[in-house]
């Protein structure tokens, strides 16, 4: 009688194991990446922006009178907001702009807002409603926001006399921050 070899006693890996450990180590990798994303303060979120030209605009004034751009502020420390009418921290963060545009107005600042993904109407009310009186072009198409790098509103963007993008804010900004960002592209005075 001739005996056959023993079969090596090898735990048999069947497919469905390998699918179970699969999605176990995705669920994990996803679990892991977003933990680590909530814990970011969105407003310390990079840009590619920051540091570089800022992108020329030329927009419809929302109030109907003319355009703005970025050509007719030459000479000037400008800030630009991106807000809309449906954006809760926008309204937030209104005050703020209010009270720093009284500050600087008539001076070498301009406060520019950018009306983001809303309606002419709806921009209008909001702005009457809050007393904006700074000038918000309408950027119908979405291109100005896309030229900056806009990630989600409110966002202020802080450009030099030297036409740069010196600093980027995300989310409310408070009136500290706002100072402090132009004071810094202000220089010395006369």
């Amino acid at each position: 009688m001739r005996l056959q070899p023993r079969a090596l006693a090898h735990p048999r890996f069947d497919g469905g194991v390998a699918l179970r450990v699969t999605v176990i180590l995705a669920m994990a990798a996803l679990v892991t990446v977003l933990a680590l994303a909530f814990r970011r303060d969105p407003s310390d979120i990079r840009t590619g922006t920051v540091g570089k030209p800022a992108a020329a605009f030329d927009l419809e004034l929302l109030d109907g009178g003319g355009r703005v751009s970025l050509e007719q502020l030459k000479g000037k420390v400008v800030v630009i907001n991106f807000w809309a009418s449906w954006c809760i921290p926008c309204k937030q963060e209104n005050p703020t702009l209010v009270r720093v545009w009284e500050r600087y107005r008539g001076s070498d600042v301009m406060l520019i807002g950018i009306v983001y993904q809303d309606s002419r109407d709806a921009a209008l009310e909001y702005t009457r409603r809050l007393g904006n009186t700074w000038p918000s072009g309408l950027d119908d198409n979405g291109r100005t926001a896309f030229a900056y790098g806009v990630f989600g509103i409110p966002e202020t963007f802080f450009i030099g006399r030297d036409r740069v993008i010196a600093g980027r804010h995300i989310g409310p900004i408070d009136d500290e921050t706002l100072i402090n960002g132009i004071e810094s592209l202000r220089g010395p005075g006369p």
